[in-house]
């Protein structure tokens, strides 16, 4: 096991992403701390890393505030002893105050509110959490960061532009910190999802019809089928296992000599 007692935070572990990295990551060995807004899905899946034999514990996170970011780390550490690797998923797609409506999201029909908040868990959250572990994996010279990014934030998409902002800045942030912690032995480094299916994805499926014409009268479901066969040159989708393997191998010390590195996980989708 690549990971055999090593200790990892997940944050945005109780979501579908999040619950395939945290099975990914105790599969190797790790215990997880699995982080959440949401309490009640972030025991879930602490109780499933428990029946895979690993140590677990649930802590509620709202990444947009320092302190609750501070208290994640702190509690974390003194549950369950030195933290060897950070995860940073938790994320937003940016559409929680938009009203329904027939029009595209283009830029004049961005909310403010949905800017910020998309900024705020996407971004803000990434560098809080950077931020609260840092010392301690500057005092005992050793820790992995993995933040997820995006395939958006490889390139801007038009029907979510705050979504594509967010998800760039989390790479660029993931160099600069990469170059900070590089002299104590830290890796920082980026995994970039492509196309999964989940509940924001269903959500986004929407947006995306008001936006492409082409996509008129389809399910969420025929949207994503057409977005996997026209986008990914492997035509099929990717899978929270596989990008919980992508953060695994980040975290493990198979990656040692890599750092501020942005990986992308889409079937090909993008190339560097």
């Amino acid at each position: 096991m690549r990971l055999k007692d090593k200790v990892a935070i997940i944050t945005g572990g109780g979501g579908g992403l999040g619950e395939g990295i945290c099975l990914c990551l105790a599969r190797e060995g790790a215990h997880i701390v699995v982080s959440d807004l949401d309490h009640d899905l972030a025991e879930k899946v602490s109780r499933k890393v428990k029946e895979a034999g690993r140590k677990s514990l649930a802590i509620q996170t709202d990444v947009r505030m320092s302190d609750q970011c501070e208290k994640l780390i702190e509690r974390s550490l003194e549950e369950m002893g030195p933290v060897d690797i950070l995860v940073c998923g938790a994320g937003v797609g940016g559409f929680a105050h938009r009203a329904e409506s027939d029009k595209p999201l283009t830029i004049e029909n961005i909310s403010e509110e949905d800017w910020n908040l998309t900024i705020d868990v996407n971004l803000k959250g990434v560098f809080l959490c950077n931020r609260a572990i840092a010392p301690h994996f500057k005092r005992q010279k050793a820790g992995k960061i993995v933040n997820v990014s995006s395939l958006a934030g490889r390139r801007g998409f038009d029907w979510i532009p705050h979504y594509s902002a967010s998800k760039a800045g989390v790479i660029v942030l993931t160099q600069a910190v990469a170059l900070q912690l590089a002299p104590y032995n830290v890796n920082v480094n980026t995994v970039c999802p492509g196309i999964i299916r989940t509940p924001m994805w269903d959500k986004g499926a929407k947006v995306l019809l008001q936006s492409h014409p082409a996509f008129k009268g389809m399910s969420p479901e025929d949207v994503f089928n057409a977005v996997v066969r026209d986008m990914i040159p492997m035509k099929k989708p990717q899978t929270a296992e596989g990008i919980g393997n992508a953060v695994v191998f980040l975290a493990s010390e198979e990656a040692n000599e890599i750092t501020g590195q942005a990986i992308n996980v889409d079937g090909g989708a993008i190339f560097n």
